[in-house]
């Protein structure tokens, strides 16, 4: 009798093993926002309409503590790696192109990571932005099977040519290495969608996809030009008065329409049973004073750039079949870089096994089971160009804020007005009305009534934030520039009333200890290496941004630059 068990306990056993072995490692879907504010997305405001998003967060969930870096590169670089950018050297902070670093060739990043652990197909899909002065910055040297997309900070949204480099325009626009030409008039989000169905048909569904989708909106379409929308989505907006805010909300729709193709065609393709879908923003939202994006951030302190919670803390959440639990807010603390381990455990529980340099813990376990809080503490940055550093310990955040930042950045007056009272032409509509339409005639609400799967909006009211009334001393804006501000997010979330002298001293020593010993295993910010205006010249390159160090290198400034002709081989 104790052979015949033994028998049997190692049959369960081998079962167990090739079950384990036979179920195929999860698709994931990656959707990153471009300068999304807090009160950018649907759930978090009185007029924006983002159905999908709004979908995918009441039937997933959603992260309201979640914080990310001040600017673009940093926060991008900290995503793939899974490391904190101090270590990475982009503390500081973006690429250009006339930069010629880019995020360090050492550190291994997400596609690479699950090549190496389940033979992942991996595409981008979007902006890079995380250098490409040599072309082993670029994606398709960093792990990715193809990216179509550009390389840089921002461009145009129908000619794709980017406008930063000396007040000029020059074309940004890849296949891979090669140039694209023939996008022209082409709307990139559209453009960017179609992209994500081919790479989608193609699927061998025996392989595992990683689709990266780093979307070009909402980011303004450069400096000094208003934003850019088709006119369909424009007219959606009327009620808005705001002519910026207007456009922005048409460009935020669709973004949010691509995600829900996107969303469809993996159904389509029977994918989204087994797929983990997480939607981002790199960084607070821009405001008027910047950029120019009609971004808002309210009811948080602050914007892109800065260090206040509305450089910070964005929207994001999770949505996957594979949760144990989902349709709810969470208020675990989780930062971008923990992203990485988290999807790498969610695949195999393993994580990442060289935990050298990574600042990320795995969050699988708090959100697929509503479980306790692994992170208590994030370092948000120690810039030293700029001056600006941050902690949050617990419930507690110390902070100065950059030198470069807009004068009014630490104002609470700095969302430019983006209250429903000031912006709606008038309330005669009623917007919860409209707003439940369009949630539930959106193609992500189809999806998941068809997967038997209902979202529970209501569920997002959770994620509200609620701030105490303003101090006496609102018309004079707390200096954190200067000296250090100290707030309690907990009760207080838009940082109103600075505590830094009503705490004790030693207490705050504490927290600045904490950052300094952090800062201790920095390494030099990229931003310091001198910049090479004359060679990274784009009129040396046929008018085109190209991997320029490469041809310095052979001597040989490239006239002939690659050229895709035709935009269905892509």
């Amino acid at each position: 009798m104790k052979i015949i068990t033994l028998f049997y306990v190692s049959l369960l056993s081998v079962s167990i093993q090739w079950s384990g072995a036979a179920k195929q490692a999860p698709n994931i879907v990656v959707f990153l926002a471009d300068d999304m504010g807090w009160a950018d997305v649907g759930y978090h405001s009185d007029h924006m309409l983002t159905p999908n998003i709004d979908s995918l967060a009441a039937d997933g969930v959603v992260l309201n503590h979640y914080y990310t870096q001040p600017l673009c590169s940093p926060s991008r670089g900290a995503l793939l790696t899974g490391v904190h950018p101090i270590h990475t050297g982009l503390q500081n902070s973006v690429i250009l192109h006339w930069s010629p670093t880019g995020l360090p060739l050492n550190f291994k990043l997400w596609p690479q990571y699950l090549k190496d652990a389940h033979n992942y197909s991996t595409h981008i899909v979007g902006k890079w932005h995380l250098g490409h002065a040599r072309k082993e910055f670029t994606p398709t040297y960093r792990g990715f099977d193809s990216h179509v997309g550009f390389w840089g900070a921002g461009q145009h949204y129908y000619n794709h040519s980017d406008c930063y480099f000396k007040g000029n325009c020059y074309l940004d626009f890849y296949h891979n290495m090669d140039v694209i030409r023939d996008a022209s008039d082409i709307y990139s989000t559209d453009y960017f969608t179609d992209r994500c169905l081919h790479i989608i048909d193609q699927q061998n569904t025996s392989q595992p996809l990683f689709l990266y989708v780093p979307y070009q909106a909402v980011h303004s379409a450069r400096v000094g030009l208003t934003l850019e929308a088709p006119q369909k989505y424009i007219d959606m907006f009327a009620y808005i008065e705001s002519d910026v805010r207007q456009k922005f909300a048409a460009m935020a729709y669709s973004m949010d329409a691509s995600i829900g193709t996107v969303m469809q065609a993996l159904h389509n393709k029977h994918m989204l049973d087994n797929s983990i879908v997480i939607f981002i923003s790199d960084n607070g939202g821009d405001n008027l004073e910047i950029v120019g994006n009609g971004a808002s951030n309210r009811p948080l302190r602050g914007a892109k750039f800065g260090l206040f919670e509305g450089g910070i803390r964005v929207p994001a959440l999770v949505w996957s079949p594979l949760l144990n639990k989902s349709g709810y807010v969470s208020d675990a603390l989780v930062h971008v870089t923990d992203l990485l381990p988290t999807v790498l455990d969610a695949i195999d529980g393993t994580g990442i096994q060289d935990q050298q340099n990574i600042y990320g813990v795995s969050q699988w376990d708090v959100l697929s089971n509503d479980g306790r809080p692994v992170r208590w503490e994030i370092h948000h940055n120690v810039d030293p160009v700029w001056n600006g550093s941050a902690i949050l310990w617990h419930d507690w955040k110390l902070v100065q804020t950059p030198n470069p930042s807009s004068p009014s950045m630490g104002d609470w007056r700095s969302q430019q007005g983006y209250t429903d009272s000031q912006i709606l032409l008038n309330h005669t509509q009623s917007f919860s009305t409209r707003q439940s339409t369009e949630r539930r005639n959106s193609k992500t609400y189809g999806v998941l009534s068809a997967m038997s799967r209902k979202p529970d909006y209501s569920v997002l009211k959770g994620s509200a934030v609620e701030c105490p009334p303003l101090p006496s001393t609102a018309d004079t804006p707390t200096d954190c520039k200067t000296k250090l501000c100290l707030f309690n997010i907990r009760h207080d979330p838009c940082e109103r009333h600075d505590l830094i002298g009503e705490i004790e001293a030693e207490f705050v020593a504490i927290l600045w200890d904490r950052l300094v010993e952090f800062n201790r295993t920095a390494v030099r910010p990229l931003t310091l290496t001198p910049n090479d205006y004359k060679n990274s010249d784009p009129t040396l390159y046929n008018n085109t941004i190209v991997n320029w160090l490469d041809y310095i290198d052979s001597s040989d400034h490239k006239t002939d630059v690659p050229v895709i002709m035709d935009r269905t081989e892509l």
